[in-house]
């Protein structure tokens, strides 16, 4: 409904917003992003973390399986792109560290925020093959969880600790 607001013929709508109940909107809009921003802040750090975290346990599932599948002595020549589809001869960002045509006798290296997390290397004893993990305690925030996440994964019970595993 238009109502006549002074005799100068300006007409405005009654159902439109005041200035002040913009200005209200507006401050509630604003209460409420600065409540939600710190949650999304938290919760994007949390899943690079469980990212970081999935992306060095990867590569120990993977070895495990292509040493089971191929056995010793083919495996032990596999570069460790061909065993994992994570990125190989990363500098700053996560992944493995190590350079390609890398083989797991000679170790690889994960990363998380540009920092080593946890070394995966090899062993043949006898005729057992031991993969043997070590966590290398990273000081970012986002890398160091990780690290703490890998620790209990795998039973590593202090920082810096290893874990061997033996491969069927």
């Amino acid at each position: 409904m238009l109502i006549k607001k002074s005799r100068d013929d300006v007409w405005y709508s009654k159902s439109s917003f005041e200035q002040i109940e913009l200005i209200f909107v507006m401050v509630i809009v604003g209460i409420l992003a600065v409540a939600a921003i710190p949650r999304v802040v938290a919760s994007r750090e949390e899943a690079h973390v469980a990212k970081c975290t999935q992306e060095a346990q990867q590569p120990i599932s993977e070895i495990s399986y292509s040493y089971t599948f191929y056995g010793y002595h083919p495996f032990s020549l596999l570069p460790i792109e061909t065993i994992t589809n994570l990125p190989v001869g990363v500098d700053e960002e996560d992944g493995i560290a190590s350079p390609q045509g890398s083989l797991i006798l000679d170790g690889i290296i994960s990363r998380c925020d540009g920092e080593d997390t946890l070394e995966a290397k090899g062993a043949l004893t006898g005729t057992e093959y031991h993969l043997i993990l070590r966590d290398l305690s990273p000081n970012t925030p986002a890398s160091h969880t990780a690290s703490k996440w890998i620790r209990q994964l795998n039973g590593m019970a202090e920082v810096g600790g290893e874990k061997a595993y033996k491969l069927q």
